[in-house]
């Protein structure tokens, strides 16, 4: 009856159960599934007829590996669950509980046998095949009924990837990409509004009921990442793979060549709210020289909102209609998230050279800041002026200020990662400044 029991847990985190008309089962049907990066949370509706006076007692198969204790009901309408069994399909594999051992008194204070280093564990037998859960409602009145049950799952996996396809020209640029979702649940959900959204759940883990009853009746979890939901429509997600275009009839976008200097990458990235004080970071060892020639692509809001990140590949399309790869990378992932553009780098910009320093280091702990000066210095031997993409991360913490910079504009494209433009002349080099402020707040006694 723990199920029960979390429905009120859901009642009261602010996510109340709301009651629904018996007639509009007829007209709302489907379940729901939002994907994250670790898993999925489904809602899954359950349709029932009530004869007069009576009860009825409905059967529902759950996903491999979800027990009728890790389900929630979300949404009853107006029915009233009076009870909730677990049971399992015919041939399903249900590892059994161990044994309860009794010390006798005479064993009580003996050397207890550990296993032997050589001795093979076996793991207890996995469920292959999905579990049941029957329970028992009753509706005020004779007639047809839904409600939403709700679990988490982990069977449910996705992978989203894209191409970019030009022409000699290289003057735009086609984007297309889908995603792939792979569903080992045992079971289908035939008529399922999906959405994916690209973070995870991991902080949530544990707390089941207030997490299925903010996301998936209409909530947010507090101090969640700021990826927005991405709706694939109402799919038919069998057992399998299913592929879902993410981006059809997107219009051919503009794009032009351009020079990025980006010596860190998001490697060192730190996600935490205060900053990592080691003064070594980010310069020890000294980072590379290489500027790219890359091609930039302007990112519309009105179609990319809410992508998932993924690969993708810069083709060309030859005269003679073969393909032709220039260049890959990542789309929309976080470090990028509100980014204007993107840039696929196709090899290393000759006669152009960058070069990071830094100026200055200082930690405030009275004040709570971390103050951090660099120079850029872009070096062009090439016989016209280039303008140059400086991309920086602000690795250390999300809270960062820019509080000085030389170069005009500095553009947030993530949460760690801006961008400044500068223009380099022929022969010659430019130097741009930045300093950057981390703060964190006072320890809570």
């Amino acid at each position: 009856m723990r199920a029960l029991v979390l429905f009120a847990a859901v009642t009261a985190c602010g996510a109340p159960a709301r009651n629904v008309p018996s007639h509009e089962a007829r007209d709302a049907g489907g379940d729901q599934i939002t994907l994250y990066r670790d898993r999925a949370l489904v809602k899954q509706r359950v349709e029932l007829d009530i004869p007069v006076a009576a009860k009825a007692t409905v059967t529902v198969r759950l996903p491999i590996g979800i027990a009728a204790d890790d389900v929630v009901v979300l949404d009853r309408g107006e029915l009233i669950v009076s009870e909730l069994r677990a049971g399992a399909p015919d041939g399903a594999i249900v590892p059994a509980a161990p044994p309860i051992e009794i010390e006798t008194e005479d064993e009580i204070g003996e050397d207890v046998d550990e296993p032997d280093e050589d001795e093979e564990v076996v793991a207890p037998p996995e469920a292959t095949r999905p579990a049941e859960v029957t329970f028992v409602a009753s509706g005020p009145h004779a007639g047809h009924y839904a409600l939403y049950l709700g679990y988490v799952t982990d069977r449910i996996k996705w992978d989203a990837a894209y191409t970019m396809t030009t022409t000699p020209a290289r003057s735009h640029v086609q984007v297309r990409g889908a995603i792939a979702i792979k569903n080992s649940t045992g079971i289908a959900y035939p008529k399922a509004r999906t959405f994916v959204i690209d973070t995870e759940l991991g902080a949530w883990r544990g707390r089941v009921a207030e997490q299925l009853g903010m996301q998936l009746t209409g909530g947010g979890p507090p101090g969640a990442a700021p990826a927005e939901p991405r709706a694939l429509g109402t799919i038919a997600l069998g057992t399998g793979e299913t592929r879902i275009e993410l981006m059809p009839g997107d219009p051919p976008r503009p794009m032009s060549s351009v020079l990025v200097y980006d010596p860190i990458g998001t490697k060192l990235d730190h996600g935490g709210s205060a900053p990592t004080r080691d003064s070594s970071l980010g310069v020890v060892p000294a980072s590379g020289t290489r500027v790219t020639e890359s091609f930039e692509v302007k990112r519309p809001d009105t179609t990319t909102s809410g992508l998932p990140g993924g690969p993708v590949r810069l083709l060309e399309r030859r005269p003679d209609g073969s393909l032709a790869v220039l260049g890959e990378t990542r789309l929309f992932d976080a470090a990028t998230r509100v980014a204007g553009v993107d840039t696929v780098a196709i090899g290393t910009a000759d006669g152009v050279t960058g070069k990071r320093e830094r100026r200055d280091f200082a930690i405030d702990d009275d004040g709570k800041r971390l103050v951090e000066e660099f120079v850029i210095t872009v070096t062009n031997t090439r016989a016209v002026p280039v303008e140059v993409v400086l991309r920086e991360h602000l690795y250390r913490g999300q809270n960062w200020t820019l509080a000085y910079r030389s170069a005009p504009d500095a553009e947030k494209e993530g949460p760690q990662q801006i961008s400044m433009r500068t223009t380099v002349p022929a022969h010659g080099e430019t130097k741009v400044l930045y300093v950057v402020v981390y703060t964190w707040e006072p320890a809570t006694k």
